[in-house]
């Protein structure tokens, strides 16, 4: 490993030492000699101290003989041998947290890789939450930049180009989210970024030394990086997207991912649609989707996370706003990234499944529509609008109540009357007495019925939106029932 007396200084540190090094002298040091030797470090004694000379650049040491000067500067170049060797071992085994701690024993200061989603790799891990700054707390806590930091990054430092290959330094002006300066080195490979390593200037200033030993790690890692990314493009295709949007799918394919997530076809499914907000060229709409589908796939493994432009999609097997650990990240994110998230009713069995998405698009569409000031939009709020609104029967009838319907189906079943007493009391103005007398039933039945509906339901009745939403379906589904051929 080729070294620069910048390299070597950053070593030496901790000793009294004078340096006099050009900013760009270069890495093309072999070894420490006693006697000059082209690319070589020579040691030598003058007045009361030690010249350290690497072609023409000088580090004085003072307060030490001339043999122990040159044993220290050798055992410098032995340092580095020994770990590239390391660095080199740790990529072979994909082992990137081993690469960053690696890197953080020579840099002394926080290191941070990411592949080219913006998903974290390996961080030095001696730094806690509240050792740097916000987007320090976030890369630890989901693994992944934020989309605040990310868009800062691009437009509020915009004479920076991030995306070149090779390292740039930044400067934040002690901003909250990022206030730690330092240099961000953006990797390639076959003309393609597939990572970036970000080094920041907390415990140490950096120097040429720094720039120099990080472009020598990230020529070993780009390969590495690369080879992942043409991995995950090429496993990039998902059964569950062909469900979602009605598209043809292998059955086999189908049980294989419900084993892997240990789903069965006929849970409950439920859909959140994570929406970027804001102006976004295409390259930047498609940067910032990876990165923050990159960060729920990690820190939601349970769900099954996938992309459709300008959208992430976050498919689960259970109501995604009881998931207290969920709705947790999605809070998480809705307060470091430019987003909305609209919510699907939840259905009963895959086969169903296709029309989540257009419910969940519909909540943030209608939300947004009405003004309300949030950042969740739930389809249960704005179902009435899409009955009304929708030019399918088909769609009308997946947005109906899912506890009505489920109230339809038992009487097409077994011949229930739980759905004709709902139906009969909303029309009596939730008057007991009005619906036995209309059903020749006595009063406490239907009242016994009625407290029953509602367990089914979990709605309260005294809700205008309700009694509305509930009278809508009912009437949508006898629409079906109708004109069913």
């Amino acid at each position: 490993m080729k070294l620069s007396m910048w390299m070597i200084a950053n070593r030496l540190s901790s000793f009294d030492l004078e340096v006099h090094i050009d900013d760009k002298a270069p890495a093309v040091l072999n070894s420490a000699r006693l006697a000059y030797a082209t690319n070589c470090v020579h040691v030598y004694e003058e007045k009361n101290y030690v010249v350290c000379n690497g072609e023409g650049n000088i580090i004085k040491l003072f307060n030490m003989t001339e043999t122990q000067a040159f044993e220290i500067v050798q055992s410098v170049f032995d340092y580095f041998q020994d770990w590239m060797d390391q660095v080199i071992s740790a990529i072979g085994k994909k082992d990137y947290q081993a690469v960053v701690d690696l890197a953080c024993q020579v840099f002394r200061n926080p290191v941070v890789l990411f592949d080219g989603n913006n998903k974290v790799l390996g961080i030095t891990r001696q730094y806690g939450p509240d050792a740097l700054d916000d987007e320090w707390n976030y890369l630890l806590r989901y693994g992944h930049s934020s989309l605040n930091s990310v868009q800062m990054m691009k437009y509020h430092y915009g004479n920076i180009d991030f995306g070149r290959h090779g390292s740039q330094a930044f400067k934040f002006s002690d901003d909250r989210r990022m206030k730690y300066s330092g240099i961000s080195y953006c990797m390639y490979y076959n003309e393609i970024t597939c990572g970036r390593i970000n080094l920041l200037a907390k415990d140490r200033l950096l120097n040429e030394g720094d720039y120099q030993l990080l472009e020598q790690l990230a020529s070993l890692l780009e390969p590495s990086l690369g080879q992942i990314y043409y991995e995950s493009v090429l496993n990039n295709s998902n059964v569950f997207y062909n469900i979602l949007f009605g598209k043809p799918y292998d059955i086999r394919k189908l049980e294989i991912q419900l084993n892997y997530q240990q789903w069965n076809a006929d849970d409950i499914y439920h859909l959140a649609l994570v929406k970027l907000t804001g102006d976004f060229d295409q390259a930047d709409l498609k940067y910032s989707l990876d990165s923050l589908m990159q960060t729920v796939r990690q820190n939601a493994s349970s769900c099954i996370t996938l992309k459709k432009s300008p959208y992430v999609l976050i498919l689960a097997n259970h109501t995604i706003c009881t998931d207290k650990s969920l709705m947790s990240l999605l809070e998480g994110l809705t307060a470091n990234n430019p987003i909305h998230i609209g919510f699907s009713l939840p259905c009963r069995g895959l086969k169903y499944a296709a029309h989540l998405y257009q419910q969940a698009k519909s909540a943030i569409y209608y939300g947004t529509l009405s003004s309300k000031a949030s950042s969740f939009y739930h389809f249960f709020d704005y179902a009435i609008d899409f009955i009304i609104d929708s030019p399918s029967l088909q769609q009308s009838i997946h947005a109906c109540l899912p506890g009505i319907v489920q109230l339809w189906e038992m009487q097409r079943s077994s011949g229930d009357d739980l759905l004709n007493t709902l139906k009969c009391y909303l029309d009596h103005e939730r008057s007991a007495s009005k619906t036995s007398t209309a059903l020749h039933t006595h009063r406490n039945t239907v009242l016994y019925r009625i407290q029953k509906i509602q367990d089914l339901l979990e709605l309260d009745l005294d809700d205008v939106y309700v009694r509305d939403y509930c009278r809508l379906s009912i009437r949508t589904l006898e629409l079906y029932e109708h004109k069913k051929p």
